[in-house]
């Protein structure tokens, strides 16, 4: 996935124990990892709906340009159609589980650009043509440790 994905550096010990164990006590863990990118993916598209971060804070506004430009949703921030978010996707292995977007826009949107950060066009028009904040919404909200958690004792346990 070249775009944005998120990578999991899991600090709570249970969870860490928890995988390992998967790991090791599961000949095979893309069950576990393809039930967790289901809830991911569900999780992702419920926050994308409200707008908001993992950590929970909204997203930044529209400005009154962007606003202005847009021909439709006008009122929804990282929304034209829909296919941002319609293209959430995850893959998985023997050994991860990787979640996010192929598409390059998609890291824009989370981390932010400044205007003419990648150049300009034929015509001297800065690529992007204004500032782009960075609105957060790849990742894992603490309430939603949990329930991976519990998938993962749920496969380990035979479930």
């Amino acid at each position: 996935m070249a775009g944005a994905r998120i990578q999991l550096d899991i600090e709570a010990r249970s969870a860490l124990e928890a995988l390992g164990e998967l790991l090791d006590r599961v000949e095979d863990p893309r069950p576990a990892f393809r039930e967790i990118g289901e809830y991911l993916d569900l999780a992702h598209r419920d926050r994308w709906d409200a707008q908001r971060a993992p950590d929970g804070t909204p997203w930044a506004p529209l400005s009154d340009a962007t606003k202005a430009r847009k021909k439709k949703n006008r009122d929804k921030i990282l929304v034209q159609d829909g296919h941002l978010r319609d293209l959430l996707r995850y893959d998985v292995s023997l050994e991860e589980l990787l979640f996010g977007t192929d598409r390059k826009y998609g890291a824009v949107q989370h981390f932010g650009a400044e205007q003419g950060a990648f150049g300009q066009t034929s015509r001297g028009t800065p690529i992007p043509w204004g500032d782009i904040p960075a609105r957060e919404w790849l990742g894992l909200a603490d309430d939603e440790e949990q329930p991976v958690l519990e998938i993962l004792e749920r496969h380990l346990l035979g479930g």
